[in-house]
């Protein structure tokens, strides 16, 4: 169990594998059944061409690996091919992590390495969206009597 554990750690280092390799691909349903449960996701854009995006795929790894149903979950969306899912959240270039809560876009940050900074910026952007309100469907208006 250990030489393929090597062996992949060696793929993933050597460019043998692509980034997302290790981390589930973004899909609509799998959100969607995400957003459904309640849990905080965390959607990770990277590139073939990218290497900090190789050093964040190993950090991101260890902490969907170590977190337990407090992790957020994390999803890897291809930079390239999912020009649309980008735009929506202003996703200028790979290795962008987009931190949502609840289906609702929360915060994004760009360059994150170690797992103390990524853990912090979710612990952050959770703090700061448990104070907003839930949206509402707006009240019809009747006239007085």
């Amino acid at each position: 169990m250990a030489s393929v554990v090597t062996r992949l750690a060696l793929a993933l280092a050597f460019g043998a594998l692509p980034a997302s390799a290790l981390v589930p691909a973004y899909r609509a349903e799998r959100m969607t059944e995400l957003q459904n449960s309640g849990r905080v996701v965390l959607v990770y854009f990277t590139s073939q061409t990218c290497t900090l995006c190789r050093q964040q795929e190993e950090t991101l790894e260890r902490l969907q690996q170590g977190g337990g149903r407090t992790a957020p979950a994390i999803l890897s969306a291809d930079f390239d091919a999912e020009p649309g899912l980008r735009r929506g959240w202003g996703v200028t270039t790979p290795g962008t992590l987009v931190l949502l809560r609840a289906g609702v876009y929360v915060d994004k940050a760009t360059g994150l390495v170690s797992e103390d900074d990524i853990r912090q910026f979710v612990r952050d952007g959770v703090s700061r969206s448990r104070g907003r309100p839930k949206a509402r469907a707006p009240r019809p208006v009747r006239p007085k009597r």
